[in-house]
């Protein structure tokens, strides 16, 4: 038997599917659920327990519960009660139930094919985890990005023309991310992503829960403080019960105007609306609702323009969801009776042998497929192709027009590719989300300029380097496939006024080898037009780096390149010529604070 499965880890929950023999890929129903919580419980014995085995646990014990692994992925170790565990060994527990209830459905058959979905943001450190935690869970492992599973998904329904673009909004149980997916023949690539990893339908839970509260605990406020923060056993129960029937008012209000969610005594049972619901929800969902527009504009394109809007995601069953997406894009979205399924089928169908047949992406789906086998070889597999810039994006320097169009990638010398130090501020070389030279400013269209917070002081930690971002400057965005992160003032005085931090992973140890390094360096160097300054040995920010200045147009972009053992990390800093002085502070803050943390 052939048997492949799909499993999307999420933050509040967990959904399993699977394919035999190359069959349309069926949701695995755990305990009568189509999604089991991600929950994980450490009993003293060293036992992990999950889901909602898990759930139970924890009113026995809540100090060993930990609800939300995914959001504790960027930490080496969790305690739970008195137990140290490594992360890995938490996540894995989780992707091991889920593997096992696909294999009881198939008969204990072995896993042949074990598909990985992540956030499109995820980088090499947290992927790195998720790929540690499925070891031998599979005779082979693939990550897919959760936007393109899901814009495969949507493909084997609705047609998206080559070259169209899908919007998709994903609201889990603790994030919310939009993403824009382009389709390229028979691939799906994401072109921007933009996320809230502050708001899910978990809080969508507590607000109903903190209205409940409000209707009731006039009458008793003591007795409902115990309720919501008593330590006792019997408390404990009491509110794990109470969370479920609020879970299940929220669920029914997505169907109906009202509902009652009983209560225990002394207090009576609560009327709550939809109405209500709403709200107390509208602030937060306007604002994922704008995530789709501030992602669409990212990506260089116009709402109309796509090809739809896909909800994925539990929460994406609430109506107002719906409404506000349309009120926001002009573009009245789609989706599916179990949205929360979405990704895991949509999985299986982008790795499928046939493209042809489902619309779905081939391994490799032009980002990056990852690859364990049980003979613990390792495979990473870049396929960077440039696309056409979209309108008003200038052609990149570093891809020289000919008689045909761009000139094509130059080969790679190594496995994973050298950095060739190019203008990656001017323009995406995978994707449209650079920021060079646009003379579009998104605060005039109509949409925020970035759903993200502020980011000056923030330690920004996303992919195998850290650095503290300069005050009054925010993260607007970046590239998966460049392990790129993209800077702008908050109040921009020039659209050109961008920092780019970008990292590429050599073959070889830059710290041990530096002449090699910079002797490649100089030679990429030496073969493109419009640089100057080449200085291998400069002192930035107190940094020992290899400098030089590109000019394109009418910005100029000061080039910091650092090396660390196998890790080449490069700063570029873009100013138009009047505004050197504004930019280099900022520019030196990040270059200062820049740490290789691989």
């Amino acid at each position: 038997m052939s048997l492949h499965v799909a499993v999307d880890f999420g933050t509040s929950s967990t959904c399993v599917a699977l394919s035999r023999h190359g069959r349309e890929p069926q949701v695995v129903v755990v305990d009568g659920q189509p999604i089991v919580p991600s929950a994980v419980f450490a009993a003293a014995d060293g036992t992990l327990f999950v889901g909602q085995e898990a759930e139970r646990q924890a009113a026995v014990d809540p100090s060993r519960y930990e609800p939300h692994p995914k959001r504790r992925v960027d930490e080496r170790e969790l305690l739970l009660g008195t137990s140290v565990l490594p992360v890995v060994d938490v996540v894995r527990a989780v992707l091991t139930r889920a593997v096992d209830e696909a294999r009881r459905v198939a008969g204990g058959a072995r896993v042949d094919l074990l598909v990985l979905t992540h956030p499109a943001d995820w980088g090499a450190i947290r992927t790195r985890v998720l790929l540690q935690a499925a070891r031998g869970l599979g005779q082979e492992v693939r990550l897919v990005p959760e936007p393109v599973a899901a814009a495969v998904f949507h493909s084997a329904t609705h047609a998206i023309p080559d070259g169209a673009a899908l919007a998709v909004l994903d609201l889990g149980g603790g994030t919310v991310d939009a993403s824009v997916v382009a389709r390229r023949g028979g691939t799906f690539r994401v072109l921007a992503t933009k996320g809230d990893p502050g708001f899910g339908g978990a809080d969508v839970d507590q607000a109903l829960l903190e209205h409940v509260g409000s209707l009731v605990s006039p009458g008793d406020p003591e007795a409902w403080r115990q309720l919501v923060e008593g330590r006792e056993l019997a408390d404990r129960r009491k509110r794990r019960v109470l969370r479920q029937d609020v879970r299940g008012a929220k669920e029914t209000l997505s169907r109906h105007a009202y509902t009652d969610v009983p209560m225990p005594p002394p207090f009576p049972d609560a009327h709550v609306t939809r109405t209500d619901l709403e709200r107390l929800i509208t602030t937060p969902l306007t604002r994922a609702a704008a995530l789709v527009v501030t992602a669409v504009r990212d990506a260089g394109l116009d709402p109309r323009g796509l090809a739809g809007v896909f909800l994925v995601g539990g929460s994406s069953r609430i109506p107002l969801v719906a409404r506000l997406v349309l009120e926001q894009s002009g573009v009245v979205p789609t989706s599916i009776d179990q949205p929360e399924t979405v990704v895991a089928r949509g999985a299986l169908r982008a790795v499928s042998v046939d493209p042809l047949r489902t619309g779905a992406l081939p391994p490799g789906q032009g980002d990056v497929t990852q690859k364990i086998t049980d003979d613990q070889t390792r495979k990473i597999t870049r396929r960077i192709t440039p696309p056409s810039p979209p309108a008003g994006f200038p052609q990149p320097s570093y891809f020289p027009p000919t008689a045909t169009g761009p000139a094509p990638v130059p080969p790679r010398r190594s496995r994973v590719p050298l950095l060739v130090v190019v203008a990656a501020v001017v323009v995406a070389v995978v994707g449209a989300s650079v920021a060079y030279a646009l003379t579009r400013d998104d605060t005039t269209t109509g949409g925020p300029t970035t759903p993200s917070t502020t980011a000056g002081g923030k330690t920004i930690a996303q992919y195998d380097y850290s650095f503290v971002a300069p005050s009054g400057w925010q993260q607007t965005g970046g590239q998966v496939e460049t392990r790129k992160v993209l800077l702008k003032p908050e109040a921009p005085e020039s659209d050109l006024d961008v920092i780019a931090v970008e990292e590429r992973v050599l073959n070889y140890n830059a710290t041990d080898d530096r002449p090699r390094a910079e002797a490649e360096l100089r030679g990429q160097y030496d073969q493109r037009e419009n640089v100057s300054d080449f200085d291998p040995s400069a002192d930035f920010a107190a940094k020992d780096v290899v400098y030089y200045r590109e000019e394109v147009g009418s910005a100029v972009i000061d080039w910091y390149v650092l090396f660390q053992d196998d890790v080449q990390v490069s700063v570029g800093c873009q100013y138009p010529r009047d505004g050197h002085d504004r930019v280099r502070p900022a520019c030196e803050q990040v270059v200062g604070t820049l740490t290789v943390t691989k």
